[in-house]
């Protein structure tokens, strides 16, 4: 039977290994045993373009189903922060070393007011 934590960790350094590869200075936060180990409880891996024009946050996941999850609480937490200028990724280790990346994007919503009587007066 397969470790899971042993799995994500070396999933997880395949992906770090890509963006390193890529020219990205990679970052992922520290194991703690008293709180998450995802940065603001969402995402696996910092990564910074050394000249900063470029922020990814990114969620490694090796599982289909962890993946559609991941992708759904990554959108809510995007949106609920109105989090715009970084990538906010969602990637799915697959067989033969492929993989699934996604961006969460943020999408405004539009508001609108309630209608004020008074002016129909």
């Amino acid at each position: 039977m397969v470790n899971k934590t042993n799995k994500g960790n070396r999933i997880e350094k395949e992906a770090r290994d890509i963006l390193k590869e890529q020219g990205y200075l990679v970052e992922k936060k520290n194991t703690s045993r008293w709180e998450s180990n995802d940065f603001w409880g969402e995402f696996d891996i910092l990564a910074i373009r050394p000249n900063g024009s470029e922020v990814r946050l990114i969620q490694v996941k090796s599982n289909r189903s962890d993946f559609y999850k991941a992708r759904k609480e990554i959108k809510h937490w995007v949106d609920e922060n109105t989090v715009t200028g970084i990538r906010c990724e969602v990637w799915l280790r697959l067989p033969k070393k492929v993989w699934r990346k996604e961006d969460i994007v943020y999408e405004q919503k539009e508001r609108r007011l309630p209608k004020d009587k008074s002016s129909d007066i």
